[in-house]
């Protein structure tokens, strides 16, 4: 996208907004752009088929790094529960952890590949995919950036790699949520909705599965993952309308594709300023 934890009310808001989160109508669309493949795609069998295999994909690589049990894999006991939310059958879930486990042999060897570049109007986007064929999915990917004139150049150095949590805190008070949070090692919370209900945390990577852990006991986790935080240094605005225009239809020309994940930029959101 990865979409994390509320912050400082309306004076995190206007941090989050630094921080050059892409917004889009692709769903949250924070940086991490939580589940945006979900909420712009489940109106058709085909596009059901393409979440189910994203998800699949997901699980599989999930298991492969962390194993199948859940009481120590938090990222996949929370896949799965999205997974299902998804209404994604149970034996396509099963099956998808056997094959990152091992215990289903596949010829197909899944990887996390990441892919970076310029998208229109100067902003810098890093792509996160999961394939079994590097070369296929760079074939697929380069048109989307070719189409546009655009070119796949080094942008991770605008980023920062980190831990981030979305939270649902329900009724809790924010100002408690926060300081529990600072308490727990969090380097920061952003609020992420007007209701100040979901909350964003962000970790260091190697705090990130303690953190989560600790999280899970008080609030409801909706989406997690370690990737890519715009420096807030690194933003960049599009200022016109046909230029935002064209990196909407960019963005979702990648978003299309089966074998990406996650898309992160470092657009600065000035509309709603």
């Amino acid at each position: 996208m990865l979409q994390f934890s509320s912050i400082f009310c309306k004076r995190l808001v206007e941090t989050s907004k630094a921080r050059g989160l892409h917004s889009s109508s692709h769903s949250l669309a924070g940086h991490s752009k939580w589940a945006n493949i979900k909420h712009r795609k489940a109106a058709n069998d085909a596009a059901k088929a393409a979440i189910s295999f994203k998800m699949s994909s997901k699980l599989t690589m999930l298991a492969k790094i962390g194993g199948a049990d859940l009481s120590k894999n938090i990222q996949l006991s929370n896949a799965i529960d999205q997974a299902k939310s998804m209404n994604i059958p149970k034996r396509v879930i099963e099956t998808a952890i056997k094959r990152g486990t091992g215990e289903l042999k596949s010829q197909d060897k899944m990887e996390t590949v990441v892919y970076e570049g310029m998208a229109p109007g100067g902003v810098a986007i890093v792509v996160e995919a999961i394939t079994d064929n590097k070369n296929r999915t760079l074939g697929f990917l380069r048109p989307c950036f070719n189409k546009y004139g655009l070119s796949m150049t080094p942008t991770s150095y605008m980023f920062d790699r980190k831990g981030m949590i979305l939270i649902d805190i329900g009724q809790a008070n924010f100002d408690s949520v926060f300081e529990k949070t600072l308490e727990l090692g969090a380097e920061d919370i952003l609020e992420v909705d007007e209701e100040g209900n979901l909350v964003e945390v962000i970790t260091d990577p190697a705090e990130f599965g303690k953190i989560a852990n600790e999280l899970k006991n008080h609030y409801k986790i909706k989406e997690m993952q370690i990737g890519f935080m715009p420096k807030a240094e690194m933003a960049a605005r599009i200022t016109d309308e046909e230029t935002r225009t064209v990196y909407e239809k960019f963005i979702a020309s990648i978003e299309d594709l089966d074998d990406v994940t996650q898309i992160y930029t470092n657009l600065k959101d000035d509309k709603s300023q």
